[in-house]
């Protein structure tokens, strides 16, 4: 069980890998390839079962992300024609599930965080694309601010892309950056491929099964953990 609660606490931060795009900007069709690397002191039997590399399917205005644990495999489905994005968890014997978050829900989020960026003149080559260097600040909890250093492309994406993402209102898509977690460890994502020619995705993809039951973030933590 606690093995579980441990990979639900890395899954809420891959949760937010998905985006949705809004507004007049062309679709694009492509596969994004994250290379993940974990920095810190992480329990090795935590460490062992991490994926190595994530992938996002982007179909117009959705988008999903796919992680496989040994027994768990997480869907992450973000819909951008009506700012929702749902969390599928299938833990095997422990039945499937999934979370729903709506476009309520990210806007208090991002009041809260009360986000600014600063845009640097740094950039850099990543997967064959131009990365600017970005300054991303928030506001946590507590009201300290938290800073993250992100490379951005703008060819990929801009800032429809991000509502659902970890960066509301970066002008561009998201190529490296380290998302930090507690006791001093982080999490680095960054792009090691863009596939945009014979790519095969389409709609269904993006459909929630009918035998995923619908829970909040509280109950799937109390159901892995049991409060532990």
């Amino acid at each position: 069980m606690k093995r579980l609660v441990q990979i639900f606490a890395v899954v809420i931060v891959f949760s937010q890998l998905a985006f949705a795009q809004k507004g007049k900007t062309k679709d694009f069709k492509g596969i994004v390839t994250y290379t993940i690397t974990y920095n810190g002191d992480w329990d090795p039997s935590v460490l062992a079962q991490q994926p190595k590399s994530t992938q996002i399917k982007i179909l117009g205005k959705r988008s999903m992300t796919e992680i496989v644990y040994p027994g768990v495999t997480i869907k992450n489905i973000s819909n951008g024609y009506d700012s929702v994005q749902y969390l599928l968890i299938d833990a095997g014997s422990m039945g499937k599930f999934y979370i729903k978050t709506t476009k309520v829900k990210f806007i208090e989020k991002l009041k809260e965080a009360q986000p600014n960026v600063n845009y640097l003149e740094e950039s850099k080559q990543i997967a064959g694309y131009i990365a600017k260097k970005a300054e991303y600040i928030t506001k946590d909890e507590y009201g300290d601010e938290q800073k993250i250093i992100v490379y951005y492309n703008e060819e990929i994406a801009g800032p429809e892309y991000n509502f659902l993402n970890n960066f509301p209102t970066l002008k561009g898509f998201p190529m490296e950056y380290t998302m930090p977690l507690d006791e001093g460890k982080s999490i680095t994502f960054s792009v090691s491929e863009v596939k945009t020619s014979k790519v095969k995705i389409k709609e269904t993809d993006f459909m929630i099964p009918t035998d995923f039951k619908e829970t909040t973030e509280e109950e799937l933590k109390n159901m892995f953990g049991g409060g532990e």
